[in-house]
């Protein structure tokens, strides 16, 4: 007898990057991003390492994020410009310490990144029914009638990002099971990458991530003869950022947040006669 409960599928799908995107690189860095600088040291035993960034300063147009006396630094940069980031080694055993000095010149341009969310199909429509509906058992009863699936699909789409890195975000979608009576989430997964909780990382190379969600009409446990109500289902996406760090560029536009409205259709039993 099939199950008084709603089935609320969840897919998340992913489509791979089919145009070249920015490079966020050490030397070419998005605004809000990190990146690590490295030396080999030379041979010479008694040296010392001093990182520093030699225009700007710590705390307002970067953030050195780690010790500045190892063979790496990591330069959280925060504000477009030119820089130039320098390492000096010196002696130890001669007064005059013998430094040797090397530079690398870098260009922080404006961030690009930009996570949002859309719609797949128009805001508002109907449920889906089959037409007609089948009769399953007790006509009069709708408790093992099919009245078919709604399905809707939201996308979560990366632009102007660096199409080399990994990135992830948080996301919310409407408990349409809790708040509705439509059934239990039965299955979460993603292609190219890894979905922890309602976190999504998304692979290197895919700019676009598909939440596929269905379940069955008129299937309401709460409601007579299955009625389903109308509902709002919305998906919210936020924390975005690549593997740099850099965050989502666009947080406080509407397209990180969309919502479909589904109209329940009648919840018509058999027709029975005398």
């Amino acid at each position: 007898m099939k199950s008084l409960y709603k089935l609320l599928m969840v897919f998340v799908g992913v489509l791979m990057f089919t145009n070249t995107q920015a490079q966020n690189t050490g030397t070419t860095p998005f605004a809000g991003s990190t990146h690590r600088y490295t030396i080999t040291k030379g041979s010479i035993a008694t040296t010392t390492l001093a990182w520093s960034v030699t225009t700007g300063s710590n705390g307002t147009q970067f953030n050195y994020k780690t010790a500045l006396d190892g063979t790496y630094v990591d330069i959280e940069w925060l504000v477009d410009g030119d820089y130039i980031v320098q390492v000096v080694e010196s002696r130890t055993d001669v007064g005059f310490a013998c430094p040797t000095v090397r530079q690398i010149a870098v260009k922080v341009g404006t961030n690009t990144f930009d996570v949002f969310a859309e719609l797949v199909s128009a805001t508002e429509e109907c449920a889906t029914v089959l037409s007609p509906v089948d009769d399953a058992d007790v006509l009069g009863d709708n408790s093992t009638d099919i009245f078919g699936t709604t399905s809707r699909d939201f996308k979560v789409k990366m632009t102007g990002g660096d199409n080399t890195k990994k990135w992830s975000f948080d996301y919310a979608l409407t408990d349409i099971a809790g708040s509705f009576n439509l059934g239990d989430v039965t299955a979460v997964s993603i292609t190219d990458g890894t979905a922890t909780g309602n976190n999504v990382v998304v692979a290197a190379g895919v700019s676009e991530v598909t939440f596929s969600i269905s379940y069955s009409t008129n299937k309401n446990t709460a409601g007579v003869n299955g009625q389903d109500t109308d509902f709002t289902m919305e998906l919210a996406v936020s924390n975005a950022k690549d593997e740099l760090g850099t965050p989502d560029s666009e947080t406080g536009d509407a397209s990180n947040k969309v919502s479909y409205i589904v109209k329940a259709v009648p919840a018509t039993t058999g027709i029975t006669t005398d």
